[in-house]
């Protein structure tokens, strides 16, 4: 679709600001602060109706603040108003060296990063309520994980210095604190598996990705998270590059020829868990086994043998979810051939 208005919007939890222009007159901009309320929101709509906007061939842009952005993309929705949540920094790139910041400036830098790419947007949805339920439940899960690692650690140094110090009575509270977080823990997980359990397509998708050897119950809900259940990325290949798996060539002419290797713009969370993935792979999987082993014979280093895996990881998991099959290991498949 192609739009004549571009409405740039920097939010914050109270406010957000609110600048626009025309496809005719890219450079003259037209800015206004709103409550980032529900009434903020409606005299926005009024407002710019006023300026003579026409919102059904308007796009919306805003950089995604994590929950700042929930009422206002729901709202939009409702109205059936098209609008992206833009990485920031690909935004902060795409202006160049820049002098200053405020919100209203801000918002003149999305208009201009959209004007930019307007042959190129497309309406970038909130996910489902469901998997940002599942998000919001592993963000404290992993939260909660790094209080249990914290509290064992005291809990052993504590130990570790008893006769030295009457710890007795921390220590015990300190045990009963780490049982109730591992109660937590298997909550949470229960939790998790039945929120998916009572979505079809997140259950069927959820399914096929935990088929993969290496991908367990967590890095197969991170994927439905990531990939807002197999909706925002078209191939393995995108995927690999938003978690830092795929290699990208560095060289310029005959004198640049530096080393092909990841980006570290990358989601470090989804690069973490593929890599516990690749190690867990490598040990039960024969076949990753043996192409983890070629790579190293072939000089490979060990981190880009295990890149290599990881990569491998993905494919498999966007190939299983496209077919609807489940992964047939490679010997098992030959057979039934």
């Amino acid at each position: 679709m192609s739009y004549d208005w571009f409405i740039g919007i920097d939010i914050s939890k109270a406010t957000f600001d609110v600048a626009f222009c025309r496809s005719v007159y890219p450079e003259k901009y037209t800015h206004k602060k709103f409550d980032n309320t529900l009434s903020g929101f409606k005299k926005m709509v009024i407002w710019l109706k006023e300026k003579g906007v026409n919102l059904s061939q308007s796009f919306f842009g805003m950089e995604h603040t994590g929950v700042y952005v929930l009422h206002l993309c729901t709202y939009l929705e409702q109205k059936g108003i098209d609008y992206s949540l833009e990485n920031p920094l690909e935004i902060k790139r795409s202006m160049g060296i820049q002098r200053g910041k405020n919100d209203k400036v801000d918002s003149y830098r999305i208009v201009s990063f959209l004007f930019s790419r307007r042959h190129k947007l497309t309406p970038k949805p909130l996910a489902s309520k469901t998997i940002l339920k599942i998000k919001s439940l592993l963000g404290y899960r992993e939260r909660t994980i790094k209080t249990k690692v914290s509290l064992e650690q005291n809990l052993q140094d504590m130990k570790d210095t008893k006769d030295l110090i009457d710890n007795s009575l921390v220590i015990s509270m300190s045990e009963q604190q780490l049982e109730i977080i591992k109660v937590q823990l298997k909550e949470i997980d229960k939790i998790l598996r039945e929120i998916v359990a009572k979505d079809y397509s997140l259950k069927r998708n959820f399914n096929l990705t935990v088929s993969v050897p290496g991908i367990g119950l967590i890095t197969g809900l991170y994927f439905l998270v990531y990939t807002q259940n197999f909706t925002a990325f078209p191939n393995g290949r995108k995927f690999a590059s938003f978690s830092g798996v795929a290699p990208f060539e560095y060289s310029s002419g005959v004198s640049i020829r530096g080393k092909t290797r990841v980006s570290p713009l990358a989601n470090k969370k989804m690069k973490a868990l593929l890599s516990n993935c690749a190690c867990t792979a490598i040990q039960h999987d024969s076949e990753l086994k043996n192409y983890y082993q070629r790579k190293k014979q072939q000089g490979k280093e060990k981190c880009v043998a295990l890149n290599a895996v990881k990569a491998k990881l993905i494919n498999r998991v966007f190939s299983v979810v496209k077919r609807k099959s489940e992964y047939i290991p490679f010997e098992e498949f030959r057979q039934v051939v």
